[in-house]
């Protein structure tokens, strides 16, 4: 079982100039998420950092809850406001899941990938999961991200085995809970201070883009074949007749990933 991850352990690794100096390592929470928010209302300040070893709420992307057994993985939120807040919510997700892959990629070694908006994947199964929400105090806009990563699961269930992985499963070896938190961290704020938009290297991480998706758009069931991710973050879906349709919401189903 890792170590519970602590302020100090945290504080001690950290090369962050704002994202985690501040924040709190909880035991039990609902949702890091919810816990996030509610400090984000209380005027907590920009890089407000919230752990859990346990969730007991943990939420995903449309409305799916997030499970995991304590202390087996990393559960993260990162309120961010003032100069850390892109330009768009969908920013916000795809540079938290770039910068998830690539602290996994060079820190861990391992060939994780990108399945927009919100996933991180090592071969063709799920790592981490991301989740951003926004809403506005009297000071300003604000949002969330909350960061989920399987560390040290060895199974699954079998409706989560074909589709989930972890990085036990994937290195073989426990990993530092703390050290990928930094990671994840230091990458993260580069990011967001670059400007928030989106990187050159995000197309090249991004597994979606060449593959055929099916989703749904006014009721409707479409497939075509991913072909960019435009500077908003919307993925641009070329229609079998031609036709170039943008998603920036809603579920995408990819071809080869999850089993699909």
């Amino acid at each position: 079982m890792p170590k519970p991850l602590t302020r100090a352990a945290i504080a001690a690794s950290l090369t962050t100039h704002i994202l985690g100096r501040a924040g709190v390592c909880l035991e039990t929470i609902d949702s890091t998420n919810e816990e996030a928010k509610r400090l984000a209302r209380a005027g907590a300040v920009d890089g407000t950092l919230v752990t859990a070893e346990y969730q007991t709420g943990g939420k995903g992307r449309l409305g799916r809850s997030w499970v995991s057994s304590p202390g087996s993985g990393l559960t993260c939120t990162v309120l961010l406001c003032g100069g850390h807040l892109p330009q768009t919510p969908a920013g916000v997700t795809l540079l938290a899941g770039m910068a998830v892959c690539n602290t996994l990629r060079e820190d861990f070694g391992v060939d994780a990938r990108i399945k927009w908006p919100n996933d991180v994947i090592i071969g063709s199964k799920k790592v981490c999961g991301i989740l951003a929400e926004a809403g506005v105090r009297a000071e300003g806009p604000w949002a969330i991200v909350g960061v989920g990563i399987n560390i040290t699961d060895d199974a699954f269930p079998p409706e989560l085995a074909q589709r989930a992985t972890s990085l036990l499963l994937a290195t073989g070896r426990i990993q530092d809970r703390c050290a990928i938190l930094c990671g994840f961290l230091a990458r993260f704020e580069a990011l967001l201070e670059a400007g928030g938009g989106l990187p050159r290297d995000y197309k090249p991480l991004c597994v979606t883009l060449g593959r055929h998706v099916r989703f749904t758009r006014n009721g409707q069931h479409l497939t075509g074949l991913a072909v960019d991710v435009s500077p908003d973050g919307s993925l641009l879906v070329a229609l079998p007749d031609g036709k170039l349709v943008s998603i920036s919401s809603g579920e995408v189903t990819v071809q080869g990933i999850y089993g699909e």
